[in-house]
């Protein structure tokens, strides 16, 4: 009996090494909250980016916190509504880093359920999306640009219409004296 005691701890043990290092791996933020929405877990990505330690980072709120202020309202109503339904959570936000700059990450989470259908815990993520995001600001400058030039080329055109009609006017009062 005790061989199997130690072999269920030995294995579990092994499993929540290899979970550790699969979550410190992976590019995302990685974290847990219970079914309240008190984070439990942040992976060694989060401490790396944020420069808080996981004691630090526990809680309801602290995530918050670290939000760019425009973000932090629309977070914490998205985050309640999947905490309330249990809905998939998505959300693209800014998160303050240790050096006072903010990143853009697309924030995803999926409840793990209880077998009597309750939630367990969240399980969640943080990818960063800095890059496609200065891309889309790139792009969205641009076609305002292209929306400019191509009104001041419209006006442009309406005045140069309206020169060549007095132009035309005038002509055909030269030839019909």
């Amino acid at each position: 009996m005790s061989a199997t005691i130690s072999t269920e701890q030995s294995l579990r043990q092994q499993a929540e090494e290899q979970f550790h290092f699969l979550a410190d791996f992976i590019p995302q933020l990685v974290w847990f909250t219970d079914p309240t929405g008190f984070h439990t877990y942040f992976n060694q990505r989060w401490t790396d980016f944020t420069g808080y330690t996981l004691a630090d980072s526990v809680g309801p709120d602290m995530w918050n916190n670290l939000l760019h202020p425009d973000d932090r309202q629309r977070a914490r109503q998205v985050w309640g509504h999947s905490l309330a339904t249990g809905e998939f959570y998505e959300i693209e936000y800014r998160f303050k880093s240790k050096d006072g700059s903010y990143r853009w990450f697309l924030g995803q989470a999926r409840p793990q359920f209880n077998t009597d259908g309750t939630i367990k815990q969240w399980f969640g993520t943080c990818t960063d999306i800095q890059e496609q995001k200065e891309i889309e600001f790139a792009l969205r400058k641009r076609e305002q640009e292209l929306e400019r030039a191509y009104a001041d080329l419209e006006v442009k055109v309406t005045f140069r219409n309206l020169e060549l009609e007095r132009e035309v006017q005038a002509l055909r009062q030269q030839v019909g004296k």
